[in-house]
């Protein structure tokens, strides 16, 4: 019974650790322009200069300087959009959500239930393993995971 318990605390941990932070990047060029971006303020009270470039059922898929993120919508309290389309302007696509937090955000090309993943992304292919998987979306609907 204990082990059990244990496997569900476990299993949830990873929704319980809330956003996966961007990498801390300094600015190599601070004459440069910096671009317009979305500001996210997550319910935590931080908040994130960003650009929005999707969404899902679940969560908005966050990028900057080419890192994605996933920001679950019930840790979202408000969005201020660069363009002031807002969510309705947003496509789906496809989402693959690792456990690391880190987003791929493309077409799922090939599955193997239970074993992998290859979605592309770009040009670029990526074979994602199903215990790096925590949840998979195919045009803004979840298929598997949390």
């Amino acid at each position: 019974m204990s082990r059990l318990r244990l496997g569900t605390l476990l299993a949830l941990l990873p929704l319980l650790a809330g956003f996966t932070p961007f990498t801390q990047v300094t600015n190599v060029c601070p004459a440069c322009r910096r671009p317009q971006t979305d500001v996210v303020q997550l319910t935590s009270g931080e908040q994130i200069a960003c650009r929005v470039v999707a969404q899902n059922d679940d969560y908005y898929v966050l990028q900057r300087n080419g890192e994605l993120r996933a920001a679950f919508k019930s840790e979202i309290a408000s969005l201020k959009w660069k363009g002031g389309a807002g969510a309705a302007s947003l496509g789906t696509g496809d989402q693959i959500l690792q456990q690391n937090g880190v987003v791929l955000h493309g077409a799922v090309l090939q599955e193997q239930a239970g074993r992998y993943y290859v979605i592309q992304v770009g040009t670029i292919k990526h074979t994602v393993w199903a215990s790096q998987v925590k949840s998979v979306h195919k045009a803004g609907k979840r298929v598997t995971g949390q």
